[in-house]
């Protein structure tokens, strides 16, 4: 079995798919929660997390299975995407409270930086 790195280096298709799965789930969390009333930054959160843990989810379908257990890699995710999440809600926060960006747009433009470092995050650790 290849390693997941060198499995995401030769299908870089494959792997734009499974993250914009991933993404599409995020972002439809996001717009479920905004619609039922929740804030916008704790729906910012919740829908990261959820996107982020069936990322890993199709990740170990498509590629190789990782170096840990599911629930391992899950928490090991969240965990380096911690820093991730924090800078991008950064971005968001400012973008819609200094930018006056709408809570969409400002969503849709920290999430491409935060998916963006974490292709690089994952393909260099797990």
């Amino acid at each position: 079995m290849l390693s997941l790195k060198r499995e995401i280096s030769r299908q870089p298709l494959i792997y734009v798919a499974v993250i914009c799965a991933g993404y599409a789930v995020d972002l439809t969390v996001y717009l479920t929660l905004i619609s039922v009333g929740a804030h916008l930054y704790a729906a910012y959160l919740l829908s990261f997390v959820v996107g982020a843990a069936f990322n890993v989810i199709l990740l170990r379908r498509y590629f190789a299975a990782g170096r840990y257990h599911l629930w391992k890699d899950v928490t090991l995710t969240l965990a380096s995407n911690g820093i991730l999440i924090l800078i991008a809600f950064g971005i968001y926060v400012v973008l819609m409270t200094r930018l006056a960006i709408p809570h969409l747009a400002a969503k849709l433009i920290s999430n491409a930086f935060s998916v963006t470092l974490n292709y690089v995050t994952r393909r260099r650790y797990f």
